[in-house]
């Protein structure tokens, strides 16, 4: 029950953010604190090509062969909007400290990705952001 809450939550809030977006100078704001303190962030992507994976330092966060199948799942090219999915980060807390340690991987190249709550801090976060700029 509680992660049908959750799930219906977001998506609420999805698309509530998608709508309100411009197709330049995208800003998603959107109150997410009850994911803080559990594995779920959002993935936001502003790219307009599909995410094959995501990458933390060595490891594969999402797509096919990731870590413990927690993600096997591609996210949507965003066009010229906003693509959004739910990443299970169980496990990476402490993880991808360093600046552009965290990979979105497209066949149009690699774009950097940003925790809302500083590097590392999976457990307290609520949202991983991929643009171009």
């Amino acid at each position: 029950m509680r992660n049908l809450k959750l799930i219906s939550t977001v998506a609420a809030l999805s698309i509530a953010a998608m709508t309100s977006c411009m197709a330049d100078n995208v800003k998603v704001k959107t109150r997410l604190d009850h994911l803080s303190g559990t594995p779920y962030v959002v993935v936001i992507s502003t790219i307009p090509s599909e995410i094959t994976s995501i990458t933390c330092e060595e490891w594969t966060m999402l797509g096919v062969g990731s870590w413990k199948g927690h993600n096997e799942f591609s996210i949507p090219s965003a066009g010229n909007g906003v693509a959004i999915a739910i990443l299970d980060s169980t496990g990476f807390n402490g993880h991808c400290k360093e600046a552009g340690t965290i990979r979105a991987h497209t066949d149009d190249g690699d774009f950097e990705g940003v925790l809302d709550r500083g590097a590392g801090n999976w457990d307290a976060s609520t949202k991983l952001t991929f643009s171009t700029k």
